[in-house]
């Protein structure tokens, strides 16, 4: 199996574990072809489960063809800065996880409501070209962001220009739980004052009243 397809293939079966457990012979086999399944079994990049039904989970020598990074933020109103800094965590490695803040979340770090609520802003981020899976972070801020880095695994966490609190106590947990996983910074968004979060929501305001 050449290289490409075996990225394919691990890559599905990442996604589609993340959260759910073993994955069936059938959803990996219709991403990527029953022929390149077969093959990375047989290569041990998939172990397979004894069940009723064949479920398959990658193993670490699968897990380690892949470079994953995790991104998040709230994602409340999206816009360019948004899609610049998804797009540039991306180029970092082969599979972009954006964890979306609940709206929970949100009230406790903002002292306000999301626009929207968690599941829309999740599935408008999933939709995004650079986003290879969106999932919905936990309520504790803190150790909710722990669970999600065990969940997770990224190689690579990205923060944005503005997540320092984040990015410390990302930090915080890699480091208290020897983590192999680094932090990067990304860019600064030329426009990100004129196309701020905030900015989007007092235009939105404005042309709704």
């Amino acid at each position: 199996m050449n290289s490409d397809n075996l990225k394919q293939v691990v890559k599905a079966a990442y996604l589609l574990q993340l959260r759910h457990g073993p994955v069936a012979e059938h959803e990996l086999a219709g991403l990527v072809g029953q022929s390149k399944v077969s093959e990375a079994l047989k290569l041990g990049y998939l172990t397979e489960q004894q069940a009723v039904e064949r479920r398959f989970s990658l193993t670490d020598k699968g897990r380690e063809q892949l470079k994953v990074i995790l991104a998040g933020g709230v994602y409340d109103v999206l816009h360019l800065g948004h899609l610049a800094a998804l797009r540039e965590a991306k180029t970092l490695g082969d599979v972009l996880v954006a964890v979306v803040a609940t709206d929970v979340t949100v009230e406790m770090l903002k002292g306000r409501k999301p626009v929207f609520p968690q599941e829309d802003r999740r599935v408008l981020v999933e939709g995004l070209k650079p986003v290879d899976k969106a999932i919905l972070g936990y309520e504790d801020v803190g150790f909710g962001f722990e669970q999600v880095l065990v969940e997770v695994m990224p190689d690579i966490v990205a923060f944005g220009y503005d997540q320092d609190n984040l990015e410390r106590t990302v930090r915080e947990i890699i480091h208290r739980r020897n983590l192999k996983i680094q932090t990067v910074r990304l860019s600064r968004f030329e426009h990100e004052k004129y196309l701020s979060s905030t900015s989007a929501r007092q235009k939105l305001a404005e042309e709704l009243r």
